[in-house]
């Protein structure tokens, strides 16, 4: 064989290894065959973190909203739960703008770590507006039912008839009841607004939960006590009395 063949069929046996590169790479993502493996996980990572932090910041808008609407939340609870929104909403948007800029997948898992321990919006946030305005409105209820209380033991005092040991009981039982729901909910709210994010997550959950068993028990309470008043109201309508008529 020649020199001139010999060098011929190496030239061929080197163009047919170039091709059967070509012909890998072609059939290659496009990442790996520029050198960049992990982009499409990259993309994929980023926009599930972002969904996370958009829909997080929705919430939290929904949230602000909801506070503004409720007019019994008192205004040391409502200056700590407007602080915390507006904090979580700063927070949550320079987090969403770090995710848009990183270059690798562990730091976008890093950023979606921090959007939930960080936050905690869905776990904390919102359980601790919705909560603090349902306590709000039990402190408010187990008040207007002291006063409910008082006015209907002033009418059965005027009102011989309908000032039975009967009527009597149901009023001692309405003031136990709310004895026991602001018992139920004493310092729950502060409890509630003093809790923090975390990666602790069961932690916070059951921390959250018996603040809101609580808050149910108390709701139960003054559920009782609700119809305790409308019998003994009911009574003294139901003799028809002039000093009950007076009442």
């Amino acid at each position: 064989m020649s020199l001139r063949t010999m060098t011929l069929r190496t030239r061929l046996s080197a163009a047919a290894v170039g091709a059967v590169f070509a012909v890998g790479a072609a059939a290659l993502p496009a990442h790996a065959a520029s050198g960049e493996p992990g982009a499409a996980a990259l993309t994929a990572a980023k926009a599930k973190v972002t969904d996370g932090l958009t829909d997080r910041l929705s919430t939290l808008t929904e949230l602000q909203t909801r506070l503004a609407g409720a007019k019994d939340v008192p205004d040391a609870a409502r200056g700590t739960l407007t602080s915390l929104l507006s904090s979580d909403i700063s927070g949550l948007t320079a987090l969403k703008t770090k995710v848009a800029g990183e270059t690798t997948v562990a730091a976008v898992r890093a950023d979606g770590k921090a959007m939930v321990d960080d936050f905690r919006v869905y776990l904390l946030v919102a359980p601790k507006v919705h909560l603090t305005h349902a306590l709000a409105a039990e402190n408010d209820a187990a008040a207007k039912l002291t006063k409910v209380h008082d006015a209907l033991a002033e009418r059965l005092a005027k009102d011989p008839a309908a000032d039975t040991q009967a009527n009597k009981d149901l009023l001692a039982d309405l003031t136990g009841q709310v004895k026991a729901a602001d018992a139920a909910i004493d310092g729950k709210e502060q409890a509630l607004l003093a809790l923090q994010p975390g990666p602790d997550g069961k932690a916070i959950s059951a921390s959250v939960k018996d603040i809101s068993g609580a808050a149910k028990t108390a709701r139960e309470d003054l559920r009782k006590a609700v119809a305790d008043a409308k019998k003994v109201r009911d009574a003294i309508k139901s003799t028809g009395t002039k000093g009950g008529s007076q009442g």
